[in-house]
């Protein structure tokens, strides 16, 4: 064969070979929203969206919401994979979602794509921390979470953690006031002497004098002197 020839035809086979990977469509599902959506933090009202997965060079995985042509991203949000577990089967539908809970919307808890095999058996979306708590409490069940102060930049390096359903419970110390106990009084078993009554006649204090008695009986002595003298007359 021509060397020419030659060249020409291993050049033909390698951008054969690489046509594929260049044209190669990242996993996608079509994501139809009846209701708002939450999907990691971001709201979606209700239409048809397209959901991707959006590679990165870390070993976390970036879930993409854009139109369905694709003009425009409406979120992108941090998954980690949903590994199945022995005995597990993927559902009959492709998405997994957490309930409504009291004053917020519905979110979506897994997505499965189209090549669950090559996807690790699907994506579980991240929230943040408050986010997951709630929505923990409402499915009783774990949600994988960032701390709500990271910035988005930051998520792919932040650590997660796993948040269980279980409320936290905060143990306050307990203040009681000090009882004050305040002594009975002593019962003495010796008899108690008995107190009696001074029976013994109280002398008054001799504050007269006799003089009085004397100037009387004088007096009376002078007048039975005038009486016998006038009756002998």
């Amino acid at each position: 064969m021509n060397p020419k020839l030659r060249l020409v035809a291993v050049s033909a086979f390698a951008l054969l070979i690489s046509i594929p990977a260049f044209a190669q469509t990242p996993e996608a599902s079509i994501l139809p929203v009846n209701e708002p959506l939450d999907v990691g933090g971001t709201i979606l009202q209700p239409g048809t969206y397209v959901i991707k997965v959006l590679r990165s060079q870390t070993d976390r995985n970036k879930v993409q919401i854009t139109s369905e042509k694709g003009d425009k991203i409406f979120a992108t949000v941090l998954t980690v994979p949903h590994t199945l577990e022995p005995g597990e089967e993927i559902p009959n539908t492709t998405f997994v979602f957490y309930p409504a809970g009291e004053g917020s919307p519905r979110a979506l808890r897994t997505w499965f794509a189209p090549d669950p095999e090559a996807s690790g058996g699907g994506h579980d979306i991240v929230y943040d921390e408050s986010r997951a708590r709630q929505l923990a409490r409402i499915a009783n069940a774990t949600v994988t979470a960032y701390p709500s102060t990271a910035a988005s930049a930051d998520l792919e390096t932040r650590e997660l953690r796993v948040i269980t359903p279980e409320p936290v419970v905060v143990r306050t110390p307990v203040v009681t006031t000090p009882v004050v106990e305040t002594p009975a009084p002593m019962i003495s078993s010796e008899p108690v002497p008995v107190q009696t009554a001074d029976t013994t006649p109280m002398e008054m204090p001799q504050t007269a004098s006799n003089l009085p008695l004397i100037a009387l009986l004088g007096l009376a002595s002078l007048g039975a002197a005038v009486t016998i003298h006038v009756a002998r007359r």
